[in-house]
This record gives structure tokens, sequence and C-alpha cells, in this order.
């Protein structure tokens, strides 16, 4: 058994409490376990435990074997000065402080059936360990679980901003160009579109907002998608617009053969994405001034409400005309997909940038006005009995599926916990 696992066992006790005594004989009884210490030093602190007539108040360690004590270089740590209690599943050593007492110890057992169970969870191959057990969880506690979950991916996302923030010197505009760019090519066009937005600083955009054909020949230039026998009038313009602007500003095209078209509906080729894009930067001089005063769900689809000019109603790429005509809107369904991974985590960070709660109430707001996610993962939860009424919950699970399922984690997740702890239940 690992450390984790003697945690929570000595944590929630749930061990042999009436049977516990010191290696040496003494009775132990345990008024409080302590508090879990996620830094570092002794794994629980604020404990209280009697041994044999006397209280003790202080820390507590906690391994498999108490050689591990000397293992691990506690003995000359003085943060371990203070431990008033070893707990161990093995004891193979006696353990000193480094003043030379030694430290009491216990030996904690626990039922063979709940060990098994515990590894039927920590050894599983499905993608959700305990998957049979959820309809036991109480539905109270598994909401109030995913809140906390769906706050802990914004958190996680806010991570990866203010490291952006860092590089571009809370330039918060560059930083959400940077982000919009990226998931506007969703994950098959991701790098190709961050890359895109990195040669192109919002600063620049900025300066040609006031028109299409300079935010477009800007855009599909840099992207190195200009790079052909202007046939039409469209594109002939879009050569000659964009062979002045990079002159004028020393910009250096992408090698076009890093974009990919395998695969993707046409609808979603780079061509139309920039397209729809360069719609969107020629509407507003600033994007970000824009979308982080706004309030309610409807005026973010009215942002987003563009389509692309009106050469891609009949063209996928630059010179091949399509047999079906189309104007080409950009859909709820990707702005729904901006919303949930740019607009609400980058409000959530400014909200944290600026210790405004209502910004940060704002972002969990857009994430629960949006329809529930649906994919494989998604979908595997809702076999189970979980079904998320929006999109905060599927992001909730989301997480909890790659930052705990994943790395069974199931003893550091409150779902996880509460299985094992009906198991428990039904074995002691």
């Amino acid at each position: 058994m690992n450390e984790d696992f003697l945690q929570f066992i000595w944590n929630l006790g749930l061990y042999d409490s009436a049977n516990l005594t010191t290696t040496e004989g003494e009775y132990v009884e345990v008024l409080s376990a302590g508090v879990r210490n996620r830094d570092s030093g002794p794994d629980f602190y604020n404990a209280k435990v009697r041994i044999g007539d006397t209280l003790w108040a202080g820390t507590v360690e906690i391994h498999k074997k108490s050689s591990e004590w000397n293992v691990h270089g506690h003995q000359n740590d003085n943060a371990y000065n203070n431990v008033i209690l070893h707990v161990v599943e093995k004891n193979d050593a006696m353990i000193k402080r480094k003043n030379g007492e030694i430290i009491p110890c216990v030996e904690i057992t626990y039922p063979e059936d709940f060990k098994r169970r515990y590894l039927e969870l920590s050894e599983s191959k499905q993608h959700i360990p305990c998957a049979n057990y959820i309809p036991e969880v109480d539905d109270f506690k598994v909401q109030f679980w995913l809140s906390r979950l769906a706050a802990e991916r914004l958190e996680l996302k806010t991570a990866g901003i203010s490291a952006l923030m860092d590089e571009t010197y809370s330039d918060l505009e560059e930083v959400f160009h940077c982000i919009l760019f990226k998931y506007f090519g969703f994950k098959t066009n991701a790098l190709p579109f961050e890359m895109l937005a990195k040669s192109l600083p919002a600063q620049l955009l900025r300066k040609y907002s006031h028109s299409l054909l300079s935010v477009e020949s800007l855009l599909f230039g840099q992207a190195g998608l200009l790079d052909i026998d202007a046939a039409d009038e469209y594109s002939h313009s879009l050569i000659s617009e964009y062979q002045f602007l990079k002159k004028k500003h020393n910009l250096i095209a992408m090698d076009k053969s890093i974009w990919k078209y395998a695969k993707l509906r046409p609808v979603n080729f780079p061509t139309i994405r920039i397209a729809q894009m360069a719609a969107i930067l020629s509407k507003y001089q600033s994007l970000w001034e824009v979308v982080v005063t706004l309030e309610n769900i409807k005026d973010i689809y009215s942002i987003f409400d563009v389509t692309a000019s009106e050469y891609w109603d009949n063209h996928y790429v630059f010179g091949k005309i399509s047999s079906k005509t189309s104007s080409k809107r950009f859909g709820k369904n990707a702005v729904d997909n901006l919303i949930i991974n740019v607009l609400a985590p980058m409000i959530f960070t400014y909200s944290i940038y600026r210790g405004d709660e209502v910004l940060k109430e704002r972002a969990i707001y857009f994430l629960e006005s949006l329809d529930a996610e649906s994919n494989s993962v998604v979908n595997e939860w809702v076999q189970c009995g979980i079904k998320p009424v929006n999109a905060f919950q599927t992001q909730a699970l989301l997480h909890l599926q790659t930052e705990y399922c994943a790395a069974k984690k199931c003893l550091k997740c409150a779902i996880g916990k509460e299985v094992i702890q009906n198991i428990i239940k039904t074995n002691i």
C-alpha cells in the first residue's frame, strides 16, 4: 500500500482504533488526526493523541515502513522534531528525533477486504475506475465536487494565461489576441494559428482594423497562403496589399505547409477560419476592450456573428470554385468553444489580476449559460449516471477525467473517497 492510502486511512479513522497501541505496548487514543499538510514537512499537523496517561499535541508522520523515516532524512530535519506519533503499516526500525528521543510508533491495521477493494479502483483499466459505484454516491456531494472541479479547471487555465502575461509584460490585449487565435484553429490547426498570432501582434492588426482587405491580406499573407498565382481579382488584391504591408512592416511569412486540411470538413479549412477571423478583427479596433465589458451571453454571440467575405461563398481554397454556394458564417458551436476556452478563462484570470469578484462570477455565469458539451468523455460520465446540465459541469467532468481518473487519484477525489468509504461501510 502507498502512503496516500495510509494517510487516507489515518485521516478518516478507518483503522482498528479499539486495539491501537504503540510498538512498546502503550494504549493510544486519537483525539484528533490533525490537518493534512499539503506542503513540505510532517503529513499532519495540529494532531492530538493520548499515549498512556499523557496527552500530546503536535504533528504526525506516516510511512509504509518505519525505516523510511531515515531513508527520507527526517532524522536530520528540524521540521520533524515535534512529531508526536509515527504511524506505519510495518515497524521495522526504532526511530528517534534529532535529539535522540524515541518517537512513539503505531502499526495500523485495516480489513484485507477493504485493501482488495481499494486496489480494484487504483488498478482499474477503466477510464472511470469507480464507474460501477457512482450510483451509490450522494448527488449533492457530486454536484458540490463538480463546482469545485470546474473552478479548479479555470484556475489551471489561469496559470497558462498568467505565464503569457509575464511574456507580454501584462499586455492583456496581446494575451487575448494569442489565446483567441490558438483556439480559433481548434485542435488541428491550433499551433499554426498560434504562430500566426505571434507573427502579427494585436497592435499591428489594430492599425488596419478599419480595412477588411488589409486585415485579410495580413492574415492570409503571413499564413503563407498567398503564395499562389493570382487567378482572380480577390486574390490579386490580397497579394498586392500584402506585398505593400510586408515591405512596410518587414514581415516574414510562415511556411504554408504547416496548415492541415486532412480529415477536416471544408467549412473548417484554415482558409475559411482565417477569413472569419479577419471579419471579426475588422469590426473592432480592440476586441479585448469590447469583450471584457460584456455582461450578457447574447452579446458575445453578437460579437462573433460574422461571415467570411463574399469570395468564400463559393470557395474553400484560393482559385478553386466550389459547386455549392453558401455563406461561411461563424457558427454557434464555434462561439461556444471560444467562450469555454478563451473568454471565460481570460475574464476569470483578469478578475484575479484586478481582485474583482464580479468579473469572476461573470466568467462562471458564461459557462453556466452554455449547453452541456457532448463528447466521448462526457458521454461516459452520463452512462455512469452523472448528467451535466451546462458547460460549467462538463468542463468539471473533463477535468475530473484528465486530472484524477487518468492519474488514479481516487483518494484525492471527493467522488472516489465517497465510493471507497461506502465500500468500507459494507466491510467493517
